[in-house]
């Protein structure tokens, strides 16, 4: 395979945020006990890692300016102070993410759309979607979302949509209903059309 000939900045160029340059941009508060706040930005040459300190206003330090470091992709490696503070902040798979990333590997998956993320899991099988949703935070809220599980419903049962189903499913979520025990949820159903029958007849 040829290998490519497009520059970094190249490769960097579709997934580069259009309104702060930014190929990646993390902000966050640190780990209690601490309420400092953090930011992580890098672009096509560069990470900046930013630490705002919250301190008491009777402090005398207290209104000090932001903590800034900065490195160049190739001196970051060898940064011990800023690799030291962004671990001891955010933890080691963010560094592991950063090392990454400036060693050009994109992760292009985390920046597409939830919209297109969606698209991608809705055509995959009930055990590739419980397997993906234990990859990542990110996959685990996705694959647990209800426009999910409302897909799976429908193409695992012949359950009609009734409106005491729709009810059961705003109080539950897709996802508890679709592993509810089949009995049990016809049971559940009969006892809120029963409810929904009587309260017709008063009226």
């Amino acid at each position: 395979m040829a290998k490519s000939t497009r520059s970094w900045a190249e490769i960097c160029e579709p997934w580069i945020n259009k309104e702060d340059g930014s190929l990646y941009q993390r902000t966050c508060v640190a780990p209690a006990p601490s309420k400092d706040f953090l930011q992580i930005f890098i672009t096509v040459d560069q990470i900046i890692f930013r630490i705002w300190r919250i301190l008491p206003p009777t402090r005398a330090d207290a209104n000090q300016h932001p903590v800034e470091m900065k490195s160049n992709y190739t001196d970051f490696p060898d940064d011990d102070r800023m690799r030291g503070e962004i671990v001891r902040n955010l933890g080691e798979k963010e560094l592991n993410y950063i090392d990454a990333l400036i060693g050009g590997h994109i992760d292009y998956l985390n920046r597409l759309s939830r919209k297109v993320l969606l698209r991608i899991i809705f055509n995959l099988d009930l055990t590739s979607i419980l397997k993906l949703s234990q990859v990542s935070k990110m996959f685990r809220e996705l694959g647990s979302c209800d426009a999910v599980w409302s897909k799976i419903y429908m193409d695992h049962t012949t359950q009609p949509i009734t409106h005491e189903l729709l009810m059961l499913t705003d109080q539950q979520g897709w996802k508890e209903v679709f592993f509810m025990n089949r009995i049990q949820l016809q049971k559940f159903l009969h006892r809120q059309q029963e409810k929904t029958s009587k309260s017709n007849k008063k009226r």
